[in-house]
């Protein structure tokens, strides 16, 4: 078996180096990063779990909940997570609480009985329960592995979390639909008892304020995140005869269903009515026309999920982070006409 020794000398770098690049605890530049890596794939240099075990008495394995494992946007999240931890010699254990809290409480029990080293968990908890839940999971004592909160900071300060401000650039797009003429904007969420999708409510609501325009409820639909959810509450406003210009879509799919409908009934898009979403999956660029959107750094989000409960692993008396991540309006077709995009066929 190839040491980390071995690693070292073929790399040309000491053994403390290559440690630091496997464990992350201390920074190096890149390119002293790369040349260890590809030591590391040349030798097919393999992380001794057990022995490491042995002596820090941890399993080398991290629990990670989310709220639905099927969906696209926590494709690139798994991929951040995975990366980093099999770059330290973590196994990863995925684990989906189906939008349901009491089975996502039954899953954090499940991995404390079995000895995680840690918990990355983006929480499907009610808002109104939220604080507490945190309070519960910041495990003093030594009661609960380190967790790492993602999407949600759960109105607390006591536990890490990896958030980005939903808020601001929900309002944003909210911004550009009126830069675009736009006043009567129909608004599709997801469900709005969780915090980050309450937070991309709010910023829709707080810019059509901030703009003069007051918030009717007649425009404000509430769904699931599904396709199969934006082309319903679409189609429910139109039966209703609800006028609007513009769909508000809380994430990408619920985008494209609400494109369907509306080609379904004769509208154009967006001549008639405009159409952004929220996540830039990459199907949002496949339709006709491809759909505006929020491009969320979910790839990052995991990686840095990763990287920021390793930290906590190691050092478990420091206080918690927040991280609050970068995010960027993506302008196409769906809202303006002469907009250009390309397809995103990336790793599909």
């Amino acid at each position: 078996m190839v040491s980390m020794k071995e690693v070292a000398l073929h790399a040309g770098v000491s053994v403390a180096t290559v440690s630091n690049v496997i464990t992350g605890k201390r920074s190096v530049s890149e390119n002293v990063r790369r040349k260890v890596l590809d030591s590391i794939e040349q030798m097919n240099y393999q992380v001794n779990l057990v022995a490491r075990g042995l002596k820090t008495q941890r399993t080398n394995t991290i629990g990670v909940i989310l709220p639905d494992i099927t969906k696209l946007f926590f494709q690139k999240v798994i991929i951040g997570i995975l990366e980093v931890a099999s770059l330290n010699g973590y196994r990863i254990n995925i684990l989906s609480s189906s939008y349901d809290h009491d089975t996502e409480r039954l899953l954090i029990n499940m991995l404390k009985a079995s000895c995680v080293d840690g918990i990355i968990l983006d929480s499907c908890v009610s808002i109104d329960r939220a604080r507490a839940w945190a309070d519960s999971l910041e495990g003093k004592g030594g009661v609960m592995p380190p967790v790492v909160s993602l999407e949600s900071r759960l109105f607390s300060d006591r536990l890490s979390s990896i958030t980005m401000d939903n808020a601001l650039y929900s309002g944003q797009i909210t911004q550009h639909l009126i830069d675009g003429g736009r006043r009567k904007i129909l608004y599709v969420s997801g469900p709005l008892h969780i915090e980050h999708e309450r937070a991309r409510f709010d910023g829709y609501r707080n810019c059509l304020l901030k703009n003069g325009i007051g918030p009717d409820p007649v425009l404000q639909k509430s769904g699931t995140y599904l396709s199969e959810s934006g082309y319903n509450a679409v189609m429910e406003a139109l039966n209703e005869n609800v006028r609007f210009d513009a769909v508000q879509a809380s994430n990408d799919q619920a985008a494209i269903g609400a494109l369907k409908i509306l080609k379904e009934r004769g509208f154009r898009v967006p001549d008639d009515v405009a159409i952004s979403g929220f996540d830039n999956l990459f199907p949002s660029t496949l339709v006709s026309p491809a759909i505006t959107t929020v491009d969320v750094p979910n790839y990052e989000m995991g990686a840095a999920a990763m990287r920021e409960l390793l930290d906590r692993i190691e050092h478990p008396d420091a206080p918690p982070k927040a991280h609050v991540l970068d995010a960027r309006i993506i302008v196409r077709a769906s809202t303006v006409k002469d907009a250009t995009s390309q397809w995103d066929l990336t790793n599909w």
